[in-house]
């Protein structure tokens, strides 16, 4: 049963991952898309199947109206976040205020829910760039096609599979709705941990924001976050180490390293149903090896990447231990608003 569970999953991913990075080169015949678009292509094509499991078809205009916007803003982040300075302040707190919106918008039923899902995605997707984001129209017309391009496949995927059922409702519990808590959350978390990226290592914010976001992911309680984050935090160092030395062995370009990650991708998605320090490892080696095929490998950059996972996870933990924290109650959470299940953060 396991097996076949990760079987599926394996080619679930690489369904949408190929034929997205498949179709951007394709884009080349008529205008060469920056690379990334194509990098961001990439990364969407491995978060949307995920978030979009649990969608609707009735979730479909929600998810339309939101798409543009939260990618729009979100690219608008990446380009502030790559100046120097106060725009890279401003792009900052607006990047935290982005993915906390996100969240917050799934008190508001399952379409927003789905659709604040996907505009997770986006945010997390655009940390991961090679260069900086030029501040231009071209440059964000570009993002918003390689949006649509994951979106499309991930969609086609949906027709093809059966949609995770959800949990029976339950009444909201007094207080401040479970949503606005994880919102307030992973904007404190995301928030700490660009400023310590920037006091860190300012020419690597990636590491520290994007462990932030991932150990916040599927976000069940205080003590959800706790073990699910040590483990995707091991599994990032793991991953970030193999896939550090190992990439340095592929030159620049080197298409052995380009099905070296795509083989790391479906083994990561294989391997999700065994624990989530198996899937952290993973996509994490992956992302390595992008960077390494893009030419930034070397083991001087290791010991940087190593230190910004282990801030980002313990900033990511602290905030969900510290901060408005979601106790569980028996096998519930306290939850804000209408729907079906508890509003998780799951990218």
């Amino acid at each position: 049963m396991m097996v076949a569970r990760g079987l599926r999953s394996g080619v679930a991913t690489m369904i949408v991952v190929l034929p997205t990075f498949w179709s951007m080169q394709q884009l080349a015949l008529w205008r060469k898309p920056p690379v990334d678009a194509i990098v961001f292509a990439v990364m969407l094509g491995i978060a949307l199947p995920r978030a979009l499991a649990r969608a609707r078809w009735a979730d479909a205009p929600a998810i339309g109206v939101l798409l543009g916007p939260a990618c729009a803003a979100a690219v608008g982040c990446g380009m502030l976040l790559s100046d120097g300075g106060a725009s890279r302040a401003v792009g900052a707190v607006a990047f935290s205020a982005g993915a906390a919106i996100a969240v917050w918008l799934r008190r508001f039923g399952s379409a927003w829910r789905a659709a604040g899902t996907v505009a997770s995605t986006l945010f997390l997707a655009v940390l991961v760039r090679l260069a900086p984001l030029p501040r231009t129209w071209s440059q964000l017309g570009w993002m918003l096609v390689a949006a649509g391009v994951a979106l499309v496949w991930a969609l086609a995927l949906r027709c093809l599979t059966v949609a995770v059922r959800p949990a029976p409702s339950r009444r909201p519990a007094a207080g401040l709705p479970a949503s606005t808590r994880m919102a307030v959350q992973l904007g404190c978390g995301t928030l700490a941990s660009f400023a310590a990226a920037q006091w860190l290592d300012p020419d690597h914010l990636v590491w520290p924001v994007l462990t932030v976001m991932v150990v916040h992911s599927a976000n069940r309680g205080r003590g959800d976050v706790l073990r699910k984050g040590a483990q995707r935090t091991v599994g990032a160092l793991v991953g970030t180490g193999a896939g550090t030395v190992l990439g340095g062995l592929f030159q620049t370009g080197s298409r052995t390293a380009l099905v070296a990650l795509f083989a790391v991708l479906a083994l990561a998605a294989a391997a999700r149903p065994y624990g989530y320090l198996f899937w952290s490892a993973g996509v994490t080696a992956a992302l390595v090896f992008l960077y390494s095929y893009f030419g930034e490998s070397g083991a001087d950059l290791l010991a940087r990447r190593l230190l910004g996972i282990a801030v980002g996870g313990a900033i990511g933990m602290t905030a969900a231990w510290f901060v408005l924290p979601v106790r569980r109650r028996g096998r519930s959470i306290r939850l804000g608003g209408p729907g079906n299940r508890p509003p998780t953060l799951d990218t």
